[in-house]
């Protein structure tokens, strides 16, 4: 899979360089800031208030540590997130690990969540332009996504997203601090209600649809290793050596990708927070709770409450900015990830390099295909969002078990520090609390 075009070379020392040479984790963001943020965060500040702020902040930090693992298996041995879990011991199925065929079928229950905001698209054009149906406003989307998927280069991609999610996540900033000139201003004590580590009982639902939906999710840390194997990492740092050259490649791509991953980290935890405040604040005061293909159009009372009626198209151009992005990397990485996925068990169809490229572009053009297809004929946009959320969420545990495993059998010199291992296993032990709390909560027990 790796890109044989690229040559070996050295890795940027300063912090100009470092800018220059991340791209992945921008990628990432543009699915990362997406339904998550502009339909999940605010549905759970709508119904719950303050209350999970800081469920909202640990859903977007506690992934890092999972980001960084993967990231490093990639550069390793250039593989992709299929090859490195396929490397977990167990039982085989056709050839490939359990653990493999186990997070490929999570990361496709996943795509219930891509119907929905394909919906939320169509729903959110109709608004605009009631002279077309959301059924024919989906076709459109799909169409324009597929001419733009078709052509199939990284740097278009990592530029169209990069312009995309830039755009509307300085507005939403910009509307937070514009909120505290309106009657629905955040006051010191609803933020500190926000740190007193309640669970929301009455939203346990929502809950879980958070930590699955914000921050780098189990889907975006699948697609992580695929960006970087085409940003060409793994190629620059070169074949494994037993020398000092190659451990400072090396070292240095692995400071590179840091760098990429704590950016796509940041941006979601400075957005993610940004719409939580506003949905906690607005939707929650006013007892909105977003639903249906006109989710959009209710959840940007967020905008218009705190800008003014004059924001309302700015709002939707910019909701339409951020779930496009969504549609356009989860539309790519499935493409990748599904031919990636025969091709490890073995379809001959797909081993040569040439056949392969064709297969991707065929999926990302097949996979958007079968969800016009789903939605035309059902328009629950924002209960398949929370449903895909909820997979996503369970998909983080053999996702973050197959990175702890790889991660302790790597060569001491190569292998993470002792505080990222700590912080790996912090990760995996809060997961599947977090997970448990809130199923018990949801089955009311």
């Amino acid at each position: 899979m790796a890109d044989e075009h690229k040559a070996i070379r050295e890795a940027p020392t300063g912090f100009g360089g470092l800018l220059r040479n991340i791209g992945p984790g921008v990628i990432v963001s543009g699915s990362v800031v997406g339904s998550g943020e502009l339909l999940v965060t605010t549905r759970m500040g709508a119904e719950v208030g303050f209350v999970f702020l800081w469920g909202v902040i640990l859903a977007c930090l506690i992934k890092y540590a999972i980001q960084l693992e993967l990231g490093r298996q990639c550069i390793l041995r250039n593989s992709t997130t299929i090859e490195i879990l396929d490397r977990v011991p167990g039982q085989r199925i056709k050839g490939v690990s359990w653990i493999a065929w186990l997070c490929v079928a999570g990361y496709f229950s996943v795509t219930v969540a891509v119907i929905g905001i394909l919906g939320s698209v169509a729903g959110l054009m109709v608004t605009i332009f009631p002279f077309l149906s959301e059924q024919i406003w989906a076709v459109v989307v799909f169409m324009g996504m597929s001419v733009l998927l078709w052509r199939g280069l990284y740097n278009d991609l990592e530029t169209m997203v990069a312009a995309l999610v830039a755009t509307f996540s300085l507005v939403v900033i910009g509307s937070v601090l514009a909120l505290q000139g309106t009657d629905y201003a955040i006051s010191g004590a609803q933020i500190a209600a926000g740190f007193r580590f309640e669970m929301p009982s009455d939203g346990a639902f929502v809950a879980l649809a958070v930590m699955g939906s914000v921050g780098a999710t189990a889907v975006e840390l699948f697609m992580y290793p695929y960006w970087i194997v085409e940003k060409g990492y793994p190629s620059f740092v070169g074949p494994r050596q037993d020398s000092d050259e190659w451990r400072a490649r090396y070292r240095g791509w692995m400071r590179v990708m840091m760098a990429d991953a704590g950016v796509c980290t940041g941006i979601a935890l400075v957005i993610t927070c940004a719409y939580y405040l506003l949905g906690a604040s607005v939707l929650n005061t006013l007892n909105v709770l977003p639903e249906g293909m006109k989710v959009v159009e209710q959840v940007s009372l967020i905008f218009t409450k705190s800008i003014g009626d004059w924001a309302y198209y700015i709002f939707m151009f910019g909701g339409f900015c951020t779930l496009f992005s969504t549609l356009l990397v989860f539309a790519a990485s499935s493409g990748r990830i599904g031919a990636d996925f025969l091709r490890r068990v073995g379809v001959a169809a797909l081993s040569a390099d040439d056949s392969y490229r064709r297969w991707v572009r065929i999926f990302q053009i097949g996979f958007p295909f079968l969800w016009l297809v789903f939605i035309l004929f059902d328009s629950r946009t924002l209960d398949f969002v929370l449903k895909g959320a909820n997979a996503n969420n369970l998909l983080l545990i053999p996702v973050a078990y197959g990175v702890l495993h790889l991660a302790m059998k790597t060569p001491e010199r190569e292998r993470m520090s002792m505080w990222t291992e700590l912080a790996l296993l912090l990760t995996l032990w809060a997961i599947i609390n977090f997970t448990a709390i809130n199923i018990f909560n949801l089955l009311g027990l």
